[in-house]
């Protein structure tokens, strides 16, 4: 049995979504003019804030989250279709007005007796009884205009979807860029194996056995030179610690994972012993899978920086706006860098397999500027 209660609200729900639905669509006439304007304008800047200007007004209508904007190939179509359901909602608004117009004009004269301008009725000419031979058409046609702006508000997602929705030949694309990615991560992380492995062998296992040679010489010192011996095997295992932290560093620091990006920019600024200025703009979107591609990509470029560039400082700045990370590194030095070389290349399939952008500027004489917009959410 359903409770009075529950009944009342379920109906103040559905009033409540029926009036957001009406009044969100008939508020789409308030951008009929920038939408026409943006049909001939797309797909530069003036039709993607159009577009945001729509997917924020049916957000609101439905409450359905639109972050994802159509392709920039489908933008004037969209567009188009919007502009002529915009143009349909305002022939049924004039309708309602003119409706209401004469509704009031004719309540008037029934009441006062005096002339209706909009059909040249004299004075005494409008009584009750003609106003109740209008009721029931007028009931009809504001119930079939307002059925209208609703099979608008329905059309107007429908067009969204579909034309969010990619075709056969983005599809196509789509899965050559995802097979051409993926063979790219494959091979940076047969990189970053070799270096690692690299590392280890000539780093830390060449001290481990340095540490061993010293040990093997104290059993068989005499006390005094033994004590020397220990002192310098208690500095080379020092060292060897010093040199594991930094192979787990440079494969993932504890510290990004733990204080977010902004704390792992600063500890590898930090350890740089070039001069790096690092600032962070904004509030770093909390998405740990962007953050980790970017701080990867800025430490990444930092050491291409170190070994190529001859630079004498080095620049990180990171901001966050509209669910993009965008990650720029800029160095002084002479430039000339290799997009498809093995550093740069690594760094273009780390931000595209986030499906993210690369741009790389690197004239002769530098400076040399890397920026990656990276996508949130």
């Amino acid at each position: 049995m359903t409770h009075p209660t529950d009944a009342a609200s379920s109906t103040r729900s559905i009033s409540r979504d029926a009036v957001r639905m009406l009044g969100g669509t008939a508020a789409g006439v308030v951008m009929l003019v920038p939408t026409l304007i943006a049909v001939a304008t797309a797909p530069r800047p003036p039709a993607q804030a159009v577009v945001r200007s729509i997917a924020a007004r049916l957000t609101w209508v439905d409450g359905i989250p639109r972050r994802t904007p159509p392709r920039a190939p489908r933008l004037r179509g969209l567009l188009a279709l919007s502009a002529l359901l915009q143009l349909v909602v305002l022939c049924i608004l004039a309708l309602i007005v003119a409706g209401v117009v004469v509704g009031v004009q004719m309540l008037v004269a029934a009441a006062t007796g005096g002339p209706v301008a909009l059909f040249s009725a004299r004075p005494g000419r409008v009584t009750w009884a003609t106003v109740g031979l209008f009721v029931i058409p007028g009931l009809v046609l504001l119930f079939l205009a307002l059925s209208g702006l609703g099979g608008i508000a329905w059309l107007e997602r429908r067009v969204w979807q579909s034309f969010q929705r990619p075709g056969a030949g983005e599809l196509s694309q789509e899965v050559v860029r995802l097979h051409t990615t993926l063979d790219e991560v494959v091979a940076a992380v047969d990189v970053e194996r070799r270096r690692i492995e690299r590392d280890i062998h000539d780093g830390v296992q060449q001290r481990v056995v340095a540490l061993s040679i010293l040990l093997a010489r104290v059993e068989r010192a005499e006390p005094a030179e033994a004590r020397r011996l220990l002192s310098g095997a208690r500095g080379e295992t020092q060292q060897i610690l010093d040199d594991l932290r930094d192979v787990a560093w440079r494969t993932y620091p504890e510290m990004l994972q733990r204080d977010g990006l902004t704390a792992a920019l600063e500890a590898l600024r930090d350890r740089v012993a070039m001069p790096v200025d690092l600032a962070v703009d904004g509030t770093v979107v909390p998405d740990r899978a962007a953050e980790t591609a970017a701080y990867f990509v800025a430490s990444e470029a930092v050491t291409n920086a170190i070994k190529h560039a001859q630079a004498s400082v080095i620049s990180i700045r990171v901001r966050s706006a509209d669910d993009e990370l965008t990650v720029t590194i800029e160095d002084d030095g002479i430039g000339g860098a290799d997009p498809a070389g093995t550093g740069l290349s690594g760094i273009a399939s780390r931000v595209a397999a986030r499906d993210g952008r690369l741009l790389v500027r690197s004239p002769a004489g530098g400076p040399t500027v890397i920026e990656a917009v990276i996508p949130c959410g």
